[in-house]
């Protein structure tokens, strides 16, 4: 069969574009891939629990903190995500057209437990989400080719120790165990050119299904300097997902027609390694008085590790695909304050603001961000040894231009700016002190 060096070169790109983009950024919760609703009082602080270290959930935040937690104690968390974006772009026609997002709402569920061994030994356990994407485009969108559909999951598992050096300081080591699941689906063309003004059939729809293991660690230190002042400090190691899976399509092309062109669209199973970054967490919290509670939060996130993924299509496609990413790495910084108005109530406040990882020349559709402002604000009820956590977080995203990523040649980017990005998160917390 003849296929034109046009069609050729058509085929190339459009293979590229099928198999490539399968990295999982995260959605609007937080910048890259982190997910920041750890714990509905840790949502409603901004996360300002890095030194404050009177809380369960400071496994997930500073686990060296544990030590300043008597006896055993539990809490569990869930936490509902729901956001929402459109993009400014032209359609099919050429004409100015405005594409929403499905609206999306996503559970985060949330669980720790502490128990102190004796009067310099601690033990921990979280089960947490560290990263997570959910996002979904209208189908046949004008930038189809570069994503419809992603979700990815995970779930982390952190047993931790930590040891109480003296009264004023105390480390911690923790494993992590990451599991991950992935989909992805994207809009390919419907028809292939092929010489002399023929059409070949298209492939239809790429849809990845994938999952992965990843194994990582974090250091901590805390130290209460006195009664008004403490420090936290998180060091949380690089995890490399290793990713297996298959994909599908609707239209097994390279299977109908067995040309070296058309190759890669059939199915096939594929396997890959996504980069996941280290990042440091500093904060600095002030007590002055009993009531009454500030803390500041700077965390820098070594994002410049995401440079690509490379993916291998095997069995049949035995072929090497490579998504250039190249971010750069990030701050986040946050303040919060919290008031114990009465001996059954906490009025909590924080504000965050992060800045973008984000590559301009390679931004697609899976990060539709250019930095992010989080407003959060939260209540805290207390009764005996049980605790009730309550938090609101909306998150603003600031707009991110796709032309420079168009320009650059980003497989499926077309020119355009995302409108009116923002979240709406809602949070619960219940505690137990045994």
């Amino acid at each position: 069969m003849f296929i034109s060096r046009f069609g050729a070169r058509f085929l190339c790109a459009v293979a590229a574009a099928c198999s490539l983009g399968f990295a999982m950024p995260a959605d609007v919760r937080a910048e890259g891939f982190a997910v920041m609703e750890n714990s509905a009082r840790g949502m409603s602080l901004s996360g300002g629990l890095v030194a404050r270290g009177d809380d369960t959930s400071v496994v997930a935040y500073n686990p060296a903190a544990i030590t300043r937690l008597p006896g055993t104690q539990f809490q569990a968390n869930l936490a509902i995500s729901m956001f929402y974006w459109g993009i400014d772009t032209r359609d099919g026609a050429g004409n100015q057209t405005n594409y929403h997002c499905a609206h999306q709402t996503w559970p985060l569920p949330a669980f720790y437990v502490t128990h102190q061994l004796n009067d310099k030994w601690w033990f921990g356990f979280g089960s947490y989400t560290r990263f997570g994407l959910g996002t979904k485009y209208p189908n046949k969108w004008a930038g189809g080719m570069n994503l419809h559909f992603v979700q990815l999951i995970t779930q982390s598992y952190t047993p931790t120790i930590a040891y109480k050096i003296n009264d004023m300081f105390s480390v911690s080591a923790s494993a992590e165990i990451m599991w991950a699941t992935m989909q992805m689906n994207k809009n390919l063309p419907s028809n292939i050119p092929l010489g002399g003004g023929m059409m070949l059939p298209g492939p239809g729809d790429i849809n990845i299904n994938g999952h992965g293991v990843s194994f990582g660690g974090s250091l901590a230190v805390h130290a209460k300097l006195n009664e008004q002042w403490s420090m936290g400090l998180t060091y949380r190691a690089p995890m490399s997902l290793k990713v297996h899976g298959k994909t599908r399509y609707d239209n097994q092309v390279g299977k109908m027609f067995p040309v070296p062109q058309l190759a890669a669209f059939q199915n096939s199973k594929l396997r890959g390694t996504m980069h996941l970054p280290d990042s440091f967490t500093f904060g600095v919290a002030w007590k002055p008085t009993e009531k009454l509670s500030f803390e500041a939060d700077a965390q820098y996130t070594l994002w410049s590790r995401f440079r690509d993924f490379n993916m291998y299509m095997k069995s049949p496609v035995n072929s090497w695909a490579n998504s250039d990413k190249h971010w750069e790495n990030s701050w986040t910084f946050g303040i919060s304050a919290e008031y114990r108005a009465l001996d059954w109530l906490a009025l909590r406040l924080g504000f965050m603001y992060e800045t973008s990882p984000m590559n301009y020349g390679n931004a697609d559709y899976m990060v539709p961000s250019n930095g992010r402002n989080y407003y959060t604000a939260g209540l805290g009820f207390y009764y005996g040894n049980w605790t009730l956590d309550l938090a609101y977080m909306y998150i603003h995203n600031h707009v991110l231009d796709y032309t420079s990523s168009a320009q650059h040649g980003t497989s499926g980017v077309v020119p355009g700016r995302t409108t009116h990005p923002h979240a709406h998160n809602f949070g619960i917390g219940i505690g137990y002190k045994f």
